[in-house]
């Protein structure tokens, strides 16, 4: 019975010390609203940037289009899904789930780097080269400038 009490006690240091599965920290969240009203949409996109240090390891995005024309919505959908599975296919780390109902698309993505070829991304987008480090490591400053230059806020 002691040495039982002793392995429960144990586990229950090591699960409060490791973390036990700790997600990863938010290290910036990124917003942007736009309204354009002559092509009847307005979109509301949230950024979370996880990582370690100044290294980006992954980004969680919500986009969010809200619109009284389903034509628009559709459209969009079908623009969001193909840009998505295209890059997944090239670079890989890509998840994303769609919602399509009651005027509102909703896509949410994940962009995880430790699965992304980032090296063939930065290879064919070369202006990322200025947004990596030696390692095409993506920096977490790097990708808030991405994200400031259309127009997001970060806190």
């Amino acid at each position: 019975m002691k040495k039982m009490l002793f392995v429960i006690t144990t586990m229950i240091f090591v699960f409060m010390v490791t973390g036990c599965g700790k997600e990863k920290e938010v290290m910036k969240t990124c917003t942007l609203t736009s309204n354009n009203v002559a092509a009847n949409y307005k979109m509301e996109n949230e950024y979370k940037i996880y990582g370690k240090g100044k290294i980006v390891e992954k980004v969680v995005t919500t986009e969010t289009v809200t619109s009284s024309d389903q034509e628009i919505l559709d459209y969009l959908e079908e623009t969001v899904k193909e840009t998505y599975e295209k890059n997944n296919s090239a670079y890989g780390g890509y998840t994303n789930k769609m919602t399509n109902e009651n005027g509102k698309l909703v896509s949410e993505t994940t962009v995880d780097y430790s699965k992304m070829d980032i090296k063939k991304f930065v290879n064919d987008n070369s202006v990322m080269k200025n947004y990596v480090n030696s390692k095409n490591q993506l920096l977490i400053e790097g990708l808030e400038k991405i994200y400031t230059a259309t127009g997001a806020t970060c806190k």
